[in-house]
């Protein structure tokens, strides 16, 4: 398996409780938009880190602030979506993704996603003292 969502599933489902994913059935387009939101903006934080990890003289500046720019964004949409209630309570797909991708920008050099989004930030605070975030973090 090389999906990290497939990868994900198959680990939730391993128990018969899935608790990220929802057994297949009807499909909860809201929910479901938050997840495909908060994988996009981890998508474009990771092309950021691909691009920044190459020799400057062959990073592409219009790459670059593209993604500068998405993942700012994406902030800025998720300060008003992580008070909706389909962002409280456990822990499912789109928190994880959503904790990783702000994780991952604020350890590999792009910044405090949350900073200046207060909601943002005390959405994260929780999610980012949990074991297994503060385990699998960027050096």
């Amino acid at each position: 398996m090389e999906d990290s969502q497939l990868i994900c599933a198959y680990l939730d489902s391993l128990d018969g409780e899935p608790g990220f994913h929802r057994p297949l059935g009807s499909p909860d387009w809201a929910y479901l938009r938050l997840e495909f939101m908060a994988r996009s903006m981890c998508e474009g934080i990771a092309a950021w880190g691909r691009e920044m990890s190459g020799p400057e003289s062959e990073r592409s500046p219009t790459v670059v602030a593209h993604e500068v720019d998405r993942s700012r964004r994406m902030a800025d949409v998720f300060e008003g979506y992580v008070a909706d209630l389909l962002m409280q309570g456990a822990p499912r797909m789109a928190h994880l993704i959503l904790a990783v991708a702000v994780e991952m920008a604020h350890k590999r050099g792009l910044g405090d996603l949350a900073n200046g989004r207060p909601q943002l930030a005390s959405w994260m605070r929780p999610i980012s003292g949990l074991p297994s975030m503060q385990k699998t973090a960027p050096p």
